[in-house]
């Protein structure tokens, strides 16, 4: 079977909403501009955890994107500025509930801060594995913003209810780019969250745990660098 590139996604600030684009830059390390900046607690110090701690839990709901003198932010997906903005910063101390310090992460590790946790460089999902689960939640909003993969991949039903997972070891290639599935990718309370146009809803993550041993999509490495465009072919050898 063959697939297409159905959606792309970048994630400039780790834990904040994402800025959906017609094509990706994609080298060794992942995609260019993804998750570059980390949002903490002026207060404590500690990085924002939303899928772990309720304190962290309005994050999502603030939009990053990324730009040439780094990221801008934004409320209400409108109006952009940069994270140094005494105004803006101002109005997600009240959404959050708490004061927050934008920085970026250190990519070579000589001043120390390096985002909570690190995976490999691309995260993919199915749409089949997307229908799996809307066919086990009918009374859920199942949208792929809950699990923020890089790239949604359009592919057909399978007999396996998240296809991805057979994927482990082999190669995924799309256009020009060739990626190896690594692992899946096990998941915690964030795919639960509120979001823009999305509610609450525990019930995702019971069931996820419930039927697919916690993991849904899975993570992959680069291995030949290049460009990624929607409506992409995608094979898999």
């Amino acid at each position: 079977m063959t697939g297409k590139v159905a959606e792309l996604w970048r994630y400039p600030v780790s834990s904040m909403a994402g800025e959906r684009l017609d094509q990706l830059h994609i080298h060794a390390a992942g995609v260019v501009g993804d998750r570059i900046w980390g949002l903490l607690d002026a207060a404590t110090g500690r990085i924002a955890s939303p899928g772990r701690e309720k304190h962290f839990i309005g994050v999502p709901r603030a939009h990053a994107k990324a730009v040439q003198e780094g990221v801008a932010l934004s409320l209400d997906g409108e109006r952009w500025v940069g994270p140094r903005d005494a105004e803006l910063l101002e109005g997600l101390s009240q959404a959050f509930g708490f004061m927050p310090v934008l920085k970026p992460f250190d990519a070579f590790g000589s001043g120390g801060f390096r985002p909570r946790y690190e995976h490999a460089p691309i995260h993919l999902v199915t749409s089949a594995a997307i229908r799996s689960l809307e066919r086990e939640l009918p009374g859920s909003v199942i949208d792929a913003r809950r699990f923020r993969p890089n790239i949604l991949v359009d592919w057909p039903d399978d007999l396996e209810a998240i296809p991805e997972h057979g994927w482990i070891g082999r190669e995924i290639r799309i256009g020009d780019v060739v990626l190896r599935g690594r692992e899946p990718c096990g998941r915690c309370g964030f795919i639960t969250i509120a979001q823009e146009g999305l509610p609450q809803d525990v019930e995702i993550l019971r069931t996820v745990v419930k039927r697919h041993e916690r993991n849904f999509g899975i993570y992959c490495d680069v291995v030949t660098p290049g460009e990624i465009a929607t409506g992409a072919t995608v094979t898999v050898g």
